[in-house]
């Protein structure tokens, strides 16, 4: 993903939270090494869930891209201020998950996660035109964040909608980059009985449960289980990200380089040996981490295509040293390493 596109999630992700007040638990330094991808899809969710099924939440979602373009001019001209915004959003994470699945009674939003909330929308407001800070002042006045404070993620989100009254509108805009890509109707794999269905996606053929729908944003896809599928099949959200990266950039974008994992966060990992997608698969546990997530990363040296795929299984059972990850893998999760086992090239 390029760095407009990721500034722009970015943005997303704390205008849209500074904006809804759908702040989220803490997390502890090593929790903040989630995967981004994760990240990505789990804002898109909120956007496309949340966001955009209430008056309240259409008019925040076009609000800020009234002032996407400025936002992103803010970001690029200010180093340091990407990372910032990037552990900010890794933080929002667990929270937004909890209030996507039904939870959000059960987590209440404290005074430090609001004072951190409050010094990024104060950052754009002296960075910003007097159009942005009009903008940001008159929301801050119209939900004040103190007042958040105590609330559960459900209560606020009821409270925001609330407010919302027929003259809060927003001239529609266009949203470059982050519209849902036309998506064909996918194809059953010959021979497997109806189980398994594939889809082409920039030149890269991917196979999945047939029984899963897929949602396409630019360079992400994420696969999503129907809601009648049975629980012993541990059904999860597969996110594939698939980026055009350089050979000569390849090194840094490694996801060991890029999230910089404490050692002991990678409990396992094996070389993935496919003629066309070479790479590494590897499992993220840390005892003090909620999720145990799986993650593969491969790349096309011919046509220079990096795919990332992960799930998070929400649970962290705490396996002891020498655990076979990869035949919990095969036994519970058949279905990511099947994706990741048939990954090829497929161009017209």
């Amino acid at each position: 993903m390029n760095s407009v596109r990721r500034s722009r999630l970015l943005i997303v992700a704390v205008v849209l939270a500074a904006l809804s007040i759908l702040l989220l638990t803490q997390v502890n330094s090593v929790q903040a090494t989630f995967s981004d991808i994760h990240m990505f899809s789990v804002m898109f969710r909120v956007e496309s869930e949340i966001m955009r099924k209430t008056p309240a939440g259409q008019y925040y979602d076009s609000l800020f891209w009234q002032h996407s373009e400025e936002l992103g001019k803010l970001i690029a001209t200010n180093p340091g201020k990407y990372e910032e915004l990037i552990l900010a959003n890794r933080f929002f994470i667990p929270g937004f998950e909890a209030l996507l699945e039904g939870k959000g009674d059960t987590i209440r939003i404290s005074s430090a996660q609001v004072q951190a909330l409050k010094a990024q929308l104060d950052w754009f407001y002296l960075k910003g035109s007097p159009v942005l800070r009009e903008d940001i002042e008159k929301e801050q006045q119209r939900l004040p964040l103190d007042n958040f404070v105590g609330m559960t993620m459900r209560d606020a989100l009821d409270f925001i909608n609330s407010r919302w009254t027929p003259d809060m509108v927003v001239q529609p805009t266009s949203v470059p980059g982050l519209a849902m890509q036309p998506i064909p109707t996918p194809q059953l794999v010959p021979g497997f009985d109806g189980k398994w269905a594939y889809y082409v996606y920039n030149g890269v053929y991917l196979e999945y449960p047939a029984s899963y729908t897929f949602e396409a944003y630019d360079t992400l896809i994420v696969f999503k289980p129907s809601t009648d599928i049975p629980e012993r099949w541990h059904p999860l959200d597969i996110n594939v990200h698939i980026d055009q990266i350089l050979v000569s950039e390849i090194a840094t974008a490694h996801p060991y380089s890029r999230y910089q994992y404490p050692e002991e966060m990678i409990v396992w990992e094996r070389v993935i040996r496919n003629s066309e997608f070479e790479g590494i698969e590897y499992v993220l546990n840390l005892p003090d981490m909620p999720d145990m997530d799986f993650h593969a990363f491969q790349y096309n040296q011919e046509n220079q295509l990096a795919v990332e795929i992960s799930l998070s299984t929400k649970a962290n059972p705490h396996f002891p040293d020498g655990f076979d990850y990869f035949a919990l893998i095969n036994q519970q999760y058949e279905y990511f390493q099947h994706m990741i086992d048939n990954i090829r090239m497929q161009t017209p």
